[in-house]
C-alpha cells in the first residue's frame, strides 16, 4: 500500500494500525476468531463453559475448575477452586485458637498435643495432694499452697 498523497509506502494499515506485511491476522480476522465459541481449558476437570475465544483468558482466571493451592502454611493440597473454601475450613493445617482459652493459636493437627502437654489452662493433678488445677497455677500450688509439700524446718540445727 502506498499513501496516495505522498507516494510513500505505508508501514501500517490505516484502519487497524497493524503492521503491513505482518504475519499476524488482520483486525477483522482477529475479531472473527475472538468471537468463536471455545471450551474452557479446564474442561477435563469438569468445566462445561463455552466462552468466546477472546474471553477465554478472563474466564480461566476465575474458573471454578482451576486448581488452587491451600492457603494454610504447611498444607500442600491442591484442590479445585470451587472446593477450596470447604478444604480450607477443614484443613488440618488451619490455625485455631486453643479450646481451653489460653490465648495460643495452634494448627488443628497440633491442637490435641497442645491441650495434653503444652496448654497452661489444661487441668493437671498435684502429684502430692491429688487436687486438680490449671497448669499455670500448679507451680504456685506446689511451692506455697499444697498441704503435702515439703517445707524446711524452722528450728535451728534441725536437718
Amino acid at each position: 500500500l502506498v499513501n496516495p498523497h505522498t507516494g510513500v509506502a505505508l508501514q501500517e494499515c490505516p484502519t487497524c494500525r497493524g503492521a503491513i506485511g505482518s504475519t499476524a491476522p488482520s483486525y477483522v480476522v482477529r475479531k472473527i476468531i475472538d468471537a468463536l465459541p471455545v471450551s474452557c481449558a479446564h474442561k477435563a476437570r469438569g468445566c462445561e463453559e463455552k466462552v468466546k475465544r477472546g474471553d477465554l483468558e478472563a474466564h480461566v482466571a476465575v474458573c471454578d475448575y482451576a486448581e488452587a493451592t491451600c492457603p494454610h502454611a504447611g498444607c500442600e493440597a491442591t484442590v479445585l477452586r470451587r472446593d477450596l473454601e470447604a478444604h480450607a475450613a477443614s484443613c488440618e493445617w488451619r490455625v485455631v485458637p486453643c479450646l481451653e482459652g489460653c490465648g495460643e493459636d495452634v494448627t488443628w493437627r497440633d491442637l490435641e498435643g497442645h491441650l495434653a502437654t503444652e496448654c497452661r489452662k489444661r487441668e493437671v493433678v498435684c502429684g502430692k495432694c491429688g487436687t486438680k488445677r490449671t497448669a499455670e497455677e500448679s507451680e504456685e500450688h506446689r511451692k506455697r499452697h499444697c498441704p503435702d509439700r515439703e517445707v524446711e524446718c524452722e528450728v535451728a540445727g534441725c536437718g
